[in-house]
């Protein structure tokens, strides 16, 4: 819909153009200082959107002509060193536009200033009068003008949002401002917990690496404490055995020692009755030996009687 719009005013405008050019035929001529040189402006009036000719043409051959120029709209800058059109007459053409930026584009009358320097001359300065009678925006004014007012209404949401960020600022720096100091209480607290943390890490350590030193010990003395728990069971049960063989022991000693009381008598009694056996054997013994003897005597001595007898 932009677009079409926007070819409706460009035709309307190149067909006020061509009816501005047939309409404003006249020339306005305008001398520089004494230079001979003419210089006119086509047409002297029109739109913000008229198409501007600035025509310089030398009088005298030893003059030179304006080939380039500085032009100013309104004392703002519209071109600098700009190089003119030379035409089959010899003179030099300059096509300007009105500026879009009001108030340079506004109704009424405007300066245009030529500056330049011409050779054999010097330096030369035109002043040309330029009117707008009606201001037509471009197809490029209606599309800023369109962003424009696309981005006012983005500014004006953005303000609301900016008011409602700003309120909601002010609560969070006074939220902030009380979150500051909790925040230097807690880390005034923090560092000293941090340096109590500390100690009782170094702490830690060392309880720690006695800790495990005595682990290592219990764990030891507990391998010894089971060993000699199964040696103290063994112990206990050999202990109950043997009070078992003890008492039995002790019983038969008992019965043992009144049967040696009885032995010893029945000895006692043998031996004396040994004793006497072993005495009468010693003289039965000594007899028979002493009849042996004699006896052999008898034997031995009875030859030598029978030899004396014979």
């Amino acid at each position: 819909m932009l677009n079409v719009k926007s070819m409706e005013i460009h035709k309307f405008l190149s067909a006020f153009f061509v009816l501005s050019l047939i309409l404003l035929i006249s020339t306005s001529t305008v001398g520089a200082q004494t230079a001979p040189i003419e210089a006119e402006i086509h047409p002297p009036q029109g739109t913000a959107t008229t198409e501007i000719l600035i025509r310089f043409l030398t009088t005298n051959e030893t003059v030179g002509n304006v080939t380039t120029a500085d032009f100013f709209w309104d004392d703002a800058i519209v071109g600098l060193n700009m190089q003119g059109n030379e035409s089959a007459d010899g003179s030099y053409n300059y096509f300007l536009n009105v500026p879009s930026e009001p108030p340079l584009s506004d109704v009424g009358n405007h300066t245009i200033r030529a500056d330049s320097s011409v050779l054999n001359y010097g330096q030369v300065s035109f002043n040309f009068t330029f009117e707008i009678t009606e201001f037509i925006p471009s197809p490029e004014y209606v599309t800023l003008n369109e962003t424009y007012y696309a981005l006012l209404s983005n500014y004006t949401t953005l303000l609301d949002s900016y008011n409602t960020l700003l309120t909601n600022y002010s609560t969070l720096l006074v939220d902030h401002d009380t979150l500051l100091t909790e925040h230097t209480d807690l880390l005034s607290n923090y560092n000293s917990l941090s340096a109590n943390y500390n100690s009782l890490l170094a702490n830690f350590n060392a309880l720690s690496a006695n800790y495990n030193s005595l682990l290592s010990n219990n764990n030891n003395l507990n391998s010894l404490y089971n060993s000699f728990l199964g040696n103290y069971t063994s112990l206990q049960t050999n202990y109950a055995s043997l009070i078992f063989s003890y008492n039995n022991l002790t019983a038969n000693y008992g019965r043992l020692e009144s049967d040696y009381e009885g032995l010893k008598a029945n000895y006692d009694a043998f031996v004396g009755e040994l004793a006497l056996t072993r005495n009468l054997n010693y003289v039965f013994i000594a007899s028979t030996i002493v009849l042996a003897a004699a006896t052999l005597y008898l034997l031995l001595r009875k030859p030598k009687m029978i030899s004396r007898a014979r």
